[in-house]
């Protein structure tokens, strides 16, 4: 017993896992329940129920269940429509901007599936279809980034060059 079991978050395999570990030591009758505990990195109300486990169902108790979730509101297909949708751009869907927000794409699921999710799933979904948030640049829509760019190469030089007398600072 020279491993440890101590990560702080266990798949659903290693935890498994760990408990068939815990069942090949148990059966070799050599350690203390506080030993196995240590070891495995429970408590030893953990060794007792996995204990009263094999004793009441066998060796298969300690095997993983299968747990399922509630089934996606949104089929695989509606998921594929969505993101076409969603590719086709905000305005398309007779919104007044191209961006996209959790609410706009809640309305349009609602709209095209007659499935209305709460804005906070709706973020989990398009997180699960590989989408993210995005934060648009904040600057003004009238603004010419040629005119941005002559005026970052000369004037910003000419108060780089006129600074050094006071040793201001004027880097971005």
């Amino acid at each position: 017993m020279t491993d440890h079991w101590q990560p702080s978050h266990l798949t659903r395999a290693q935890l498994e896992e760990r408990r068939l570990h815990f069942l090949h030591l148990f059966e070799a009758q050599q350690y203390s329940s506080k030993q196995l505990a240590e070891f495995l990195g429970v408590s030893m109300g953990t060794i007792r129920t996995w204990k009263q486990r094999l004793r009441q169902q066998g060796s298969d108790a300690l095997q993983a269940t299968v747990t399922t979730g509630r089934a996606s509101a949104l089929s695989q297909e509606q998921r594929e429509t969505l993101k076409r949708l969603l590719n086709e751009g905000a305005q398309v869907h007779g919104f007044p901007d191209v961006s996209w927000t959790t609410l706009r794409v809640r309305e349009v699921i609602g709209r095209q599936f007659n499935i209305w999710h709460h804005r906070d799933h709706v973020r989990r979904i398009l997180h699960q279809m590989g989408f993210s948030r995005q934060k648009p640049d904040k600057r003004a829509l009238e603004q010419n980034p040629d005119a941005v760019a002559t005026w970052i190469q000369t004037t910003v030089a000419e108060l780089k060059k006129s600074s050094c007398w006071c040793d201001a600072d004027l880097s971005r």
